[in-house]
């Protein structure tokens, strides 16, 4: 499976597709980056293209604007990224989401399966104008699902299954869909939240997941070089106890 493959299952009408390769340089111009992440930009991008632009006149969808004024989204953008090999991907990702000032789904190439991610953002306090990320991207990989679930998520990627009060509600429906396949790759089934709100409780829950399984490889880790008896049945008491929060966390995944 390609990047091309998931802009294929989004099926967006064919005046959305725009194919045209990015310039390394015009990412460097509008953004605010350090020379690290300049660096990044430059030798860790292979090719990056735009491969649609989802406007409401072409989509008969209405743009959106908050109220306050703090976040706006006029379009979506739907990009595709190969990375050079060795590349820090997930800073990568994020300097993409803050470069580009439209709300955009990234689908990068990578050997196990394509990886996309999504990012919501606001308008910056600091400049006027520019744009800043809510949080840091939210990003699954088809490559850590079995097919099936995969297949279950590119169809619920598709464009007319997304709520279409305005631009802002597809791009919501977006990351959900982004979170329920990073939620089948740790219990196993891809089902969508009903909910935003829903989806960031399955987000905290697979923070705590990931956390606590580090925990608990670590506790076994020391357990197997521990030698004194009470200490062996204080660690085996912590890995009981983050075992039961592990199993609350995917229970949350479950029912969310």
């Amino acid at each position: 499976m390609t990047p091309d493959d998931v802009v294929d299952a989004l099926r967006l009408p064919t005046d959305c597709v725009v194919d045209v390769r990015v310039p390394k340089t015009q990412l460097q111009a509008h953004s605010d980056f350090g020379a690290a992440d300049r660096r990044l930009l430059q030798e860790g991008i292979d090719t990056l293209s735009w491969a649609a632009a989802i406007r409401p006149d072409v989509v008969g969808i209405p743009a959106y604007t908050a109220p306050d004024g703090g976040r706006r989204v006029p379009e979506l953008h739907v990009m595709t990224l190969r990375a050079r090999t060795g590349t820090k991907l997930t800073r990568l990702e994020e300097l993409l989401h803050r470069a580009v000032p439209y709300p955009i789904l990234l689908v990068s190439e990578q050997e196990s399966g394509p990886r996309v991610s999504v990012a919501l953002k606001r308008m910056s306090r600091a400049r006027e104008g520019d744009v800043a990320l809510d949080s840091p991207p939210v990003a699954a990989s088809l490559g850590d699902v079995a097919a099936p679930m995969g297949d279950a998520f590119l169809s619920a990627l598709q464009l007319d299954r997304q709520p279409r009060i305005d631009l802002n509600t597809v791009y919501e429906g977006w990351l959900v869909c982004t979170v329920a396949l990073r939620v089948a790759a740790v219990i196993g089934k891809f089902t969508v939240a009903c909910t935003l709100d829903a989806a960031q409780t399955q987000l905290t829950a697979l923070a705590d997941s990931s956390r606590l399984e580090t925990e608990i490889d670590k506790l076994v880790a020391q357990i197997k070089k521990e030698k004194q008896i009470p200490r062996r049945i204080e660690l085996q008491d912590q890995i009981k106890a983050k075992r039961v929060a592990l199993s609350v966390a995917h229970d949350t995944l479950r029912s969310a």
